[in-house]
Formats: structure tokens, sequence, C-alpha cells
């Protein structure tokens, strides 16, 4: 149960702070200057923080303040910024110099305790003045936010590591799209070939040879299917690494993927892209794929009748952008696990150190990659 007031102190408001003050969880303390400072445009302030450094002590500690450095509150009385911050003294200075300029602050701070374990504390702070308008100390609240700071930075540490695996992850896949295409290509497309030439040379047989006329027909139509089945052979390989990425390089393969989309689903995809040089391998496949997966999800849920692509240099980056007519994209479509395509987009902009920017409304909707590329 919590512990009941004296009776006297009840109606007592400086006995009501004081217990306050006391029993606070968060830390409570006064640091005081041994004189008043003038702070100001006609300050020398580097001066001033040399002294307040040395003549500004802790003057009043409440025991969650004491906790927070591992001590007892007696053990702080008397302390100075020098003592606090002796283990970066010119963070401790910039802490310092913006409180004096705003006459309060918030801030987040790597201190000591007194066993010289490392703290990170949250803390405002709030100068006091005289009639003069001189800085005679402050009143700071604090609180231990290591746990919080550690709990965030294991969490950054892990956002890091796991963006690492998708790209590497990422990389291995399109090392594999691209042996499988070769592949498929190179050694299906050889098979067909030949057998499309075997096929030939036994109609062009002459009659009498084993070769009847029906054969012949059977042979045309054999004939016309490995034809359509070479189509599709070269389709598929395009699709899983398009050949003209790596031998003639990014514009050219977007050029041949809107073609592609505009000849397969009937939308008319108009291309605008500025002439740049050979782009590396791999800013080259992310930007591609971010490309090819706009150019996708128009297709499958956009309902567009127009799609504007377009490919340009500014300063240092490309901009990719996909921008279409359709029917918009809702907000809770833009993350979560019902947009695993646009999260790929944007996590090969983030891995080539870029940005991806998705809005949308009925009628209109853009998807915008920026990616740094020096030189470009």
């Amino acid at each position: 149960m919590p512990t009941a007031l004296p009776e006297s102190t009840q109606l007592n408001t400086p006995a009501l702070l004081e217990a306050f003050f006391e029993r606070s969880q968060d830390g409570f303390f006064f640091m005081m200057l041994d004189q008043p400072v003038v702070w100001g445009p006609e300050a020398d302030k580097e001066a001033v923080l040399d002294y307040v450094f040395s003549h500004q002590r802790m003057t009043k500690v409440n025991p969650a303040m004491a906790e927070q450095f591992r001590a007892r509150p007696e053990d702080l009385i008397g302390m100075t910024p020098s003592d606090f911050f002796r283990h970066d003294i010119a963070a401790g200075r910039r802490g310092w110099r913006r409180l004096f300029d705003a006459g309060h602050t918030h801030s987040l701070t790597n201190e000591r305790r007194l066993d010289g374990t490392t703290m990170w504390v949250e803390g405002d702070y709030m100068c006091f003045y005289d009639g003069a308008g001189r800085i005679t100390g402050h009143f700071g609240i604090q609180r231990d936010v290591s746990d919080r700071v550690r709990a965030g930075e294991e969490l950054e540490q892990s956002r890091t590591e796991l963006r690492a695996l998708a790209a590497r992850l990422q990389a291995i896949r399109e090392e594999e799209r691209t042996r499988i295409a070769r592949e498929i290509h190179d050694e299906l497309g050889q098979a067909l070939t030949a057998l499309k030439l075997d096929l030939a040379w036994l109609a062009k047989r002459p009659k009498g040879s084993g070769t009847s006329g029906a054969f012949r027909v059977i042979d045309s139509s054999i004939t016309s299917r490995i034809d359509e089945t070479m189509q599709i052979v070269r389709r598929i390989a395009s699709e899983l690494r398009p050949s003209v990425l790596d031998q003639l390089g990014l514009e050219a393969a977007i050029e041949s993927l809107v073609r592609e989309t505009t000849q397969r689903t009937g939308i008319a995809v108009c291309l605008h892209a500025d002439d740049f040089p050979r782009l590396p391998d791999e800013i080259a496949s992310h930007a591609f794929r971010i490309i090819q997966e706009a150019l996708n999800n128009v297709t499958r849920h956009s309902q567009a009748t127009l799609v504007h692509v377009s490919l340009r240099r500014m300063a240092g980056r490309i901009l990719l952008t996909v921008e279409d007519n359709g029917v918009g994209i809702e907000p809770q479509s833009l993350s979560g696990v019902r947009s695993m395509g646009l999260v790929g987009m944007r996590e090969r902009a983030v891995a080539c150190g870029g940005s991806l920017l998705v809005s949308g409304e009925p009628g209109h909707t853009s998807i915008i990659a920026t990616i740094p590329v020096p030189g470009a």
C-alpha cells in the first residue's frame, strides 16, 4: 500500500513538494553556480563554460538520481560538470551550451556512473535566473534509459543484418536466374533447333525413301509446335534474366521490357530514358527488377490503360519512375504481407543506398525509386 503522508504535511505545500522530490521514480537534482554568470551575445561563452565546468555544483539530489549513478546522494553532492563528463568533456560542453542558449532543453546523453559503467540518460533541464537575468544554476529531471537504447541498438543491428541477408539472397537469386536462363536458352534452345533441323532433313528426303505425304503434314505441324516452344523458351529465359541487360545495359533492357509488356497486355506503356554511362551490374540488376515488379503490379492490379516509365539522371543519382492511370493504391496496401512486391522494390532500392516512394489515389499511382550512382 502507498505510504501515507504525515498529517502535518497534508496541507503544507513545501512539505508536499519535498515529499514529491524525494519519492519520485525519476532522478531530480539541482546544480547551482558559485557565482551567477552572464550568458548572451556579449559573453565570451567558451570562457563562461570554463568557469561553469569547475564552479557549478550538485547541491541537492533525490534517491532515484543517486540510484541511477549507483551512489549515495551525499556522494553526488558537490560534483561539477567536469566530474560528470570527464569521459567526454566536449560533449558535456555542447550540452551545457544548448541548455544555456535556450534556457531549457530535452536531451539524450551518454554518461558514466560512479563505478565507471556506461548509461544512457534522457532528461529535461531548466535554467534558473536572478533578477539581473544572469544564470544561477539549473534544475533537472532525468531517467536511465539504457535498456531502451540498448534494445533500439539491437533492433537496428538486427534490421541491418536482415537487410544484408536479404541483399545477399537477392544477389544469389539473380546469379541463379542468370545461370538457369543461360542453360534454358543454350541447352534447350539448341536441342529444339537440332530437332527442327532433323525434321527438315526428313521432309526433304525424296519420295520413295520412306517419307509419305502424311508424314510431311505431321512434320509441318511438329515444326510449327517447335517454333512456338522456342518462342516460349526465349520468353522464359528473358523473364529470368534478360540477356540484353548484360549485353547492352539497363536502358536497352527496359526498352525491351516495355515493348514486351505492351505486346502482352495491350496497355500503352510510354518510356523516357536519359543516356548515361554503363551502370555497375548490381545497380543495373536492382533497377531493372524494380521497374519489372512495378509493371507487373500495374498489369495485375491497376486496371490502367496508360503507363509512363522514365529513367532519368539527376546529379549523381538515377531516378526510376513508373506512373499509371489506374484505380490507385489503398494505404493499407503500402505495407505488410499484402505488399511483398512493394517491400521487395523498397529493399532493392535500399540495397543500393537509395529509397523508394509510393503514392496513389484513384486515377493515378506513382512509384519513384532514387538510387545514388557516382558519375551518373
